[in-house]
């Protein structure tokens, strides 16, 4: 079993682990890390980070607490995986792993990466909000949006940002429980939930991969709102190591044969 801060996807046969750095919730329409392992079958343990519930800490809170756990167990790491945001804190990871290590240090392969910023902020929270659709009328949704674009728009600090989306998710949150008369203790779990989800996006902010990026593998999507396809593609050039493009939307990119295929063939 993996420590605390890390949840055992599966065990290999071989020596080291592999790390994957994402942040899965119930009920989110991106396939996860545990649809890929399931799909890929390593013969390699592998790890999947278990975010902290609290709030407020910065990105290095996040990877001391991720990195003690992996020096405890004395495992080498043999491949470091990110999945969106989670890309920025693989890096670092990998970055660390490798200085500790030696050598060229873990593989860095990263999913749609992504660096967290206003954009991208407000992207999860419009997610967020189309989650409640199922409950809140089609104006309801599409209110609490406009009004959380408008104010990524005009709120250059991400800190600040955050708690005001938090605010109208809260709002929004709120009518929707009520309708469908989720009791206190569920309704604290996924306000939770995104408030965490939301900490850890903007916390990932304080982290500079671009030099780690240029070592990484990155596999994009076809989805214009994620990964790369952010990026102008005139500045696309040299970001990455190499980008393999698959024509499938991002929510599927974890859970599709032809991209572990690749997967299985860059952590050999």
């Amino acid at each position: 079993m993996g420590p605390q801060s890390w949840r055992p996807l599966c065990e290999g046969e071989r020596d080291g682990v592999v790390l994957a750095v994402d942040y899965p919730f119930t009920g989110r329409p991106e396939a996860g890390f545990t649809e890929l392992v399931g799909r890929l079958a390593p013969d390699r343990a592998v790890w999947e980070c278990v975010p902290p519930q609290e709030t407020g800490l910065t990105a290095e809170d996040y990877l001391d607490r991720w990195l003690a756990d992996v020096r405890a167990s004395g495992r080498p790491v043999h491949a470091v995986l990110g999945f969106c945001a989670g890309s920025v804190y693989a890096t670092a990871l990998a970055e660390r792993i490798a200085a500790e290590q030696g050598g060229d240090g873990p593989r860095l392969v990263l999913f749609d990466p992504e660096a967290p910023n206003a954009i991208t902020v407000y992207w999860q929270f419009h997610k967020v909000i189309d989650g409640l659709g199922v409950v809140l009328t089609p104006e309801e949704v599409g209110q609490a949006q406009a009004e959380g674009q408008r104010i990524s728009q005009e709120t250059e600090d991400l800190g600040l940002l955050g708690e005001r989306l938090l605010k109208i998710f809260r709002h929004a949150a709120d009518v929707a429980f009520d309708r469908a008369g989720l009791d206190a203790v569920r309704r604290e779990d996924f306000s939770v939930t995104v408030t965490a989800f939301m900490a850890y996006l903007i916390a990932a902010a304080g982290i500079d991969a671009t030099a780690g990026w240029r070592r990484a593998t990155a596999i994009s999507s076809r989805t214009a709102t994620n990964g790369l396809n952010l990026v102008p593609e005139h500045q696309r050039p040299g970001m990455v190591a190499r980008e393999v493009r698959f024509d499938i939307e991002h929510a599927d990119l974890l859970r599709d044969d032809a991209v572990v295929r690749v997967v299985a063939e860059l952590l050999g």
